[in-house]
């Protein structure tokens, strides 16, 4: 009897023994171990000892597992958040250069190189056809016949526009992109790049420009909507797209009154140079805008109240003008429809060229959303 009793006592001393060495190593060793040592214990101990171990043990497995998996795969990263006036401390100065860019900048310093350039930028001055019309410091590029209509400037303007926004807490303005992937290039070297021009990264294109101008009007107060969507999967497409998705808005937010395609230009000649149309303003380079205003002629049809869509772009383009002398190229008044005609203070506004910077294109893209918001508070809240 006693010899059995001493045997059990000395299993039991080797059972333990066993155990604290595999907690010691447990750091070192993997789950199939784990559970072989709580097998053991269980042959052997108190249920108190044993949860103990359990408890040990499955910390231990669990900081091993998390070790080896907490790395997310860069591509599987959103690119970047919404940028907003309410949460950015990048917009503490309009000329200031948001972080995010100068990151890519900085990238971009380390393997942009001439041997990869695909032509020279330019920044002379360009017109494209048409007739220039002006009246004070406005002007107005038309491809219309005089015809068929000639604007007067003068009057227009005095006439002003019938926007009325009773609420600018609701959904006031609507903000998207029908050629999101347009891009732009990174640096200001005097020549480009052909990679620069497209990209599906919101870091790099249209999105990126769309945020900078919807923090600014946020900033104004204003409720805006900015649409992320990207509509030129299929470029030939790219407006039906962007129609559905203004529609969309529109049927869900009847409040929405201001609506603005934002894309980027590409004016490139024969041989192979690109204009990068470009302002100094207030000591900083900035891409210079252009507002693209339609009239229903010749191939464009049911767009019946095309002038007053004219009416707002001149009352928009004359207090950008007030605040920010240079930044706007002439109004682009011609036969075209887009998706203008969804509310009478739509319209489609090109922020520089793809040789233009991105820095310089958020630049621009700030100083409108300012000027656009001071417009409105100014002439058409009525709270």
């Amino acid at each position: 009897m006693k010899k059995n009793i001493i045997i059990i006592i000395i299993n039991t001393i080797i059972l333990f023994g066993i155990v604290g060495i595999i907690v010691n190593l447990s750091p070192l060793i993997e789950k199939p171990l784990t559970a072989f040592s709580l097998s053991i214990l269980k042959l052997g101990s108190p249920a108190l000892i044993y949860n103990n171990a359990k408890a040990t043990f499955s910390n231990s497995s669990s900081a091993v597992e998390e070790n080896t998996t907490n790395t997310v795969p860069e591509e599987e990263k959103s690119v970047m958040n919404s940028i907003s006036a309410k949460d950015s401390k990048d917009y503490t100065d309009i000329q200031q250069t948001p972080s995010d860019i100068v990151r890519l900048m900085n990238k971009a310093k380390k393997t942009t190189t001439k041997s990869k350039s695909k032509g020279k930028t330019s920044e002379e001055a360009y017109q494209g056809g048409g007739t220039i019309v002006s009246y004070g410091n406005l002007q107005i590029q038309t491809k219309i016949p005089k015809s068929f209509y000639s604007p007067n400037i003068k009057a227009l303007l005095s006439q002003g526009s019938d926007l009325t926004i009773y609420d600018k807490s609701k959904p006031t303005i609507l903000i998207y992109h029908s050629h999101t992937t347009e891009a732009y290039s990174l640096l200001d070297t005097g020549y480009y790049i052909s990679s620069d021009a497209r990209s599906n990264n919101s870091a790099r294109n249209m999105v990126r420009v769309g945020d900078d101008l919807t923090a600014y009007l946020e900033k104004q107060g204003f409720n805006v909507i900015h649409d992320r969507t990207i509509h030129d999967k299929d470029y030939t497409k790219s407006y039906d797209s962007s129609r559905a998705t203004i529609e969309k808005y529109l049927e869900q937010y009847p409040s929405i009154e201001v609506t603005i395609d934002v894309h980027r230009d590409d004016i490139t000649y024969s041989n192979k140079t690109k204009v990068k149309p470009t302002a100094k303003i207030n000591g900083k380079k900035a891409a210079r805008m252009m507002i693209i205003s339609g009239c229903e002629y010749n191939r464009v049809k049911n767009f019946p109240d095309w002038e007053e869509n004219l009416k707002f772009d001149l009352q928009v383009q004359n207090k950008v003008n007030e605040l920010y002398p240079g930044l706007m190229r002439p109004i682009l008044f011609s036969e075209r429809k887009y998706n203008m005609y969804e509310t009478h203070y739509s319209f489609l506004l090109e922020v520089g060229t793809d040789a233009n910077t991105l820095d310089e294109a958020c630049y621009s893209a700030r100083m409108f959303g300012n000027a656009l918001g001071q417009l409105l508070n100014e002439k058409y809240v009525k709270e």
